[in-house]
């Protein structure tokens, strides 16, 4: 009996603090949610102008070793198949013969022009994605 009249009392006790502190609470704006996810937005879109520059420079060098490997790579395979099929065709004179170094030097333009115009439009699609990475940081800062 004791036991009980002790956990009514506790319960009493817990019941007045707990209509205290309901009553000193304060109500949030109808606006917070909206105001703290923009803050979020835009912490989110400074932080990432660091990271997006860093991905940039690394995905850049990577992609110039990619095609430059890939590009080059395969000019030396036909190079070589040119060689070849030069040697078997007409024989060791062929390769003191202007035809061959023509052709040798046609296939390293075209492929050293292929690796210029895959390096120009790398460059055209970072200029665009950093124009609109900029307009979307100036559209969010316009918001504010």
């Amino acid at each position: 009996m004791i036991i009980k009249m002790n956990k009514y009392k506790e319960q009493k006790e817990e019941e007045k603090i707990g209509r205290l502190i309901s009553s000193a609470k304060m109500k949030a704006p109808e606006n917070l949610k909206y105001r703290i996810m923009h803050q979020i937005e835009y912490e989110s879109v400074l932080s990432g102008d660091k990271n997006i520059k860093k991905k940039s420079v690394n995905r850049e060098n990577g992609s110039v070793l990619r095609d430059l490997g890939s590009i080059f790579g395969t000019m030396y395979a036909v190079f070589a198949i040119i060689a070849v099929a030069a040697y078997i065709i007409q024989g060791n004179e062929f390769y003191q013969s202007i035809e061959f170094w023509g052709s040798i030097a046609l296939v390293a333009v075209v492929f050293s022009f292929f690796w210029l115009f895959t390096r120009i439009d790398a460059y055209i699609k970072e200029k665009e994605q950093r124009k609109t990475f900029s307009n979307s940081l100036s559209n969010s800062e316009k918001r504010k």
